[in-house]
């Protein structure tokens, strides 16, 4: 795409309108749409952090937010979204992974795996093939605890930058684990 950009504005052709085979119709200025795809298909990013996550008994819930938390701690211009990916749209989550620079997903263990919301969401990410994202996991377990490293090697698989091994927590997250979430937060800022 940023190859056939490059062609179209080498060309210098006055440009009165784009009209797309389907959708907007660009009269006023249309080669600023021209323009910002050339600027999102050069590994766009904002200086951004999403948490996405789904959760059964509210522990993962209490990770991301404490999390969150530590992110906006450590560095206060970054803007940090925080979203279940079960109450929200798809498309609206895409559009959050798209303009972050990490993103972190969490994931309670399920079945020795991770919720069916959030596997099926990290499918989609993966068709996508963002590039030049980092990423990092979390989740809270029962007794088995694979989540994350489940979490890691999906998000692995959809190329994006693994900072680390990932913050699991065994049960809900109590005081103590609540503290250490939000040092995880705080290290992933400084990434």
């Amino acid at each position: 795409m940023r190859k056939k950009l490059g062609e179209v504005l080498a060309l210098n052709l006055p440009i009165d309108m784009i009209a797309t085979s389907h959708g907007v119709i660009w009269r006023e200025n249309p080669t600023q749409i021209v323009e910002k795809y050339a600027l999102w298909a050069n590994d766009y990013q904002e200086n951004q952090i999403t948490i996405l996550y789904d959760t059964m008994w509210n522990g993962t819930k209490a990770l991301a937010e404490a999390i969150a938390e530590g992110i906006s701690m450590e560095d206060s211009d970054v803007i940090v979204k925080v979203h279940n990916i079960a109450k929200s749209d798809e498309n609206d989550l895409i559009t959050e992974v798209f303009r972050s620079k990490t993103v972190l997903i969490g994931s309670p263990t399920v079945s020795n795996s991770i919720l069916h919301s959030v596997a099926g969401f990290l499918h989609l990410v993966k068709e996508l093939k963002f590039k030049g994202k980092k990423a990092a996991a979390f989740g809270c377990y029962g007794w088995s605890g694979e989540s994350v490293k489940t979490l890691n090697d999906m998000l692995v698989s959809a190329g994006f930058e693994v900072l680390n091994d990932g913050f699991r927590v065994q049960w809900n997250a109590d005081t103590n684990s609540r503290a250490e979430a939000v040092t995880f937060g705080r290290a992933i800022a400084k990434r």
